[in-house]
């Protein structure tokens, strides 16, 4: 994957990301919505009663996950033009400056969302017309006070550091091999550019999933109780894997424990299709500015 051969400015980044985010969050909600029915009501994912309202919730998540989905492509951008400079004798290779750039996206959507996710995944135990954010959010804060919103923070940042630093090097490697080989006529680069986003970002969700399992542990605690470090909570997870009887039922317990499968395909999917939509909004973008000037 070549590097961009021009600076974009930031306003046009984050509107494109945006503008990203909401269509992928929309066109996913059903997926996101059956994965959360066949979790919470422990019915296979392709159960048709995970499917009866696809679209229902919508309103509820469509700014946070808008937001996480269209924040770190144009985050991850900024940082790429930040660490370009020509010249330098001792300059990052562009493979390292993906790696960085995916790291420092990662951490930012981490610490800027982190605590509205927290507060979400506390909405999902109510009934359908209690999910209230606000309500939920004040509930906390007289429960256990302010520092609870951060509840998880850590795991989150080093999960998605890690899932960004991977994603990032890995995309731009894949991207780099797909370039480099001689045209098809029956596949075209968009469509070997998607693979390698979605093999990048499912290589990724995999290498972060047990920091994930950590976190949705620390969310899904108590708010009087005291909360499991991640480091304790993944030596559980360990310890209780290689108890199983066999090593298929440790496989399957870590399988289903990490949420690696259904959940997998959706990040990969949104990731390679959020990339593709951001980099065909910024074209349009800077198309109608030189238009207007």
């Amino acid at each position: 994957m070549s590097e961009p051969k021009h600076l974009v400015n930031a306003q046009v980044l984050f509107g494109s990301g945006f503008a990203a985010g909401v269509v992928v969050t929309g066109l996913l909600n059903p997926v996101d919505r059956a994965l959360f029915l066949s979790v919470s009501k422990r019915r296979p994912f392709l159960d048709p009663r995970n499917w009866t309202k696809p679209f229902q919730g919508l309103g509820q998540s469509m700014v946070g996950r808008a937001a996480s989905t269209g924040l770190w492509f144009p985050i991850e951008r900024l940082v790429n033009q930040a660490l370009q400079h020509p010249g330098r004798a001792h300059e990052l290779s562009p493979a390292v400056k993906s790696a960085l750039a995916g790291q420092v996206a990662g951490v930012a959507n981490a610490v800027l969302l982190s605590p509205l996710a927290f507060i979400k995944y506390q909405t999902w135990g109510l009934p359908e017309g209690k999910r209230s954010f606000s309500r939920t959010a004040a509930k906390v804060y007289r429960t256990v006070g302010p520092l609870s919103f951060f509840r998880g923070l850590p795991a989150t940042v080093v999960r998605d550091a890690l899932f960004g630093g991977c994603f990032g090097s890995m995309r731009f490697e894949l991207r780099s091999r797909v370039e480099g080989r001689e045209p098809s006529a029956h596949v075209s680069m968009g469509a070997l550019h998607f693979g390698a986003d979605c093999a990048a970002a499912g290589v990724a969700t995999v290498l972060s999933s047990p920091l994930n399992y950590a976190r949705n542990l620390q969310f899904a605690t108590r708010l009087t109780d005291a909360v499991p470090s991640t480091m304790s909570a993944m030596y559980s997870l360990g310890w209780e894997a290689a108890r199983q009887p066999s090593m298929h039922a440790a496989t399957g317990l870590l399988l289903r424990r990490t949420n690696i499968g259904w959940g997998t395909l959706r990040v990969a999917g949104g990731m390679a299709l959020t990339a593709k939509l951001f980099a065909g909004c910024v074209v349009v973008a800077e198309a109608l500015i030189s238009f207007d000037q």
